[in-house]
């Protein structure tokens, strides 16, 4: 049974600039002003605007499904919500809102946020595992995932629920076959969507998670052209198992506790009971630290969203990829 999870599941690496489009444009306009003026040399003025683009990375796990003959992976929102970007461009909205009339002004700023609730990264790498780099089949050029943001939002490939629910869905027959394709061939295997329960049977209930937290899953970096790097993950990484018992289930909240090893990058990793999904990893139990309010220190307990919620976000996309 371990195995037939193990090859459902994915490792995500997320990409995004530190330095936001917007900002971008500004910096080089007055870089090329330096430049005309003879401020800075034209070997200045390249190494200034190299650099900056795709350097901020984000792991975590994504559950490989199938569903009426479709492919998705399911995760975590917080694992492909673009936080970053999303402040920076609600930033951006907001200054532009105020040069518009003011009775137009609410219909703008509500566009606004709803986009930027909706944030997703621009691209979307899959972490290779050992196995993959060591028998040669990596040749470095991997598909990934990119531009799931853009069209309009009643179309795209991906469905977020509200940050509270912390799921999200992204359809890979709608746009991206060839990502789907590959993990095939690679012999990743999708979890059928009849095994989707509602959530764990009872507290005390056995259950497992597999994933990639990246303290114990990430085993190395593999050497690449700058140029490759821009497009690829340079790390290799297997999935590790931890198992636990449910620790707290109530019927009225939308997650429940499990005594559980969580770490960074488990998040988006399925939750197993009896070879069926009850849960989707979402976040680590943490403390404030007496002396230090502002630190916080992680205790085992994971938080793991019940599964029913995963039917909802199914039929939600299956409408948009209908269009």
């Amino acid at each position: 049974m371990n195995e037939e999870w193990k090859k459902a599941v994915i490792h995500l690496e997320c990409a995004t600039d530190s330095e936001h489009f917007y900002d971008r444009i500004k910096r080089m306009d007055e870089l090329r002003k330096k430049l005309d003026s003879g401020e800075i040399s034209q070997e200045e003025f390249g190494q200034e605007i190299s650099g900056r683009s795709r350097d901020l990375r984000f792991h975590g796990t994504a559950l490989f499904i199938s569903h009426n003959q479709r492919r998705y992976l399911l995760t975590a929102r917080h694992v492909l919500f673009d936080e970053h970007s999303a402040k920076r461009e609600l930033e951006e909205e907001i200054q532009r809102a105020e040069g518009w009339p003011e009775h137009s002004r609410g219909h703008i700023l509500s566009s606004a946020n709803e986009r930027a609730l909706n944030n997703i990264f621009n691209i979307v790498f899959r972490v290779p595992s050992l196995d993959e780099v060591m028998s040669g089949s990596d040749s470095g050029r991997r598909e990934f995932l990119m531009n799931l943001g853009a069209g309009a939002s009643f179309t795209v490939p991906y469905t977020f629920s509200s940050p509270d629910l912390d799921l999200a869905l992204v359809s890979l027959d709608q746009r991206d076959e060839r990502f789907a394709d590959e993990l095939i061939a690679l012999g990743y295997s999708p979890i059928p969507s009849d095994l989707i329960e509602d959530g764990p049977s009872s507290e005390g209930a056995e259950v497992f998670t597999v994933g990639f937290p990246s303290a114990t899953a990430l085993l190395g970096q593999i050497s690449q052209h700058p140029a490759s790097a821009h497009w690829s993950s340079s790390h290799l990484s297997l999935p590790v198992f931890s198992w636990g018992k449910v620790s707290m289930l109530h019927a009225q909240l939308p997650f429940y506790w499990c005594d559980m090893s969580i770490y960074p990058g488990n998040s988006g990793g399925p939750v197993i009971e009896n070879g069926r999904l009850v849960g989707v990893v979402s976040a680590q139990a943490t403390l404030p630290i007496d002396d230090a309010p502002n630190v916080r220190t992680r205790i085992p307990f994971g938080k793991i969203i019940k599964t029913c919620f995963v039917k909802e976000l199914l039929e939600t996309q299956e409408a948009k990829d209908q269009r």
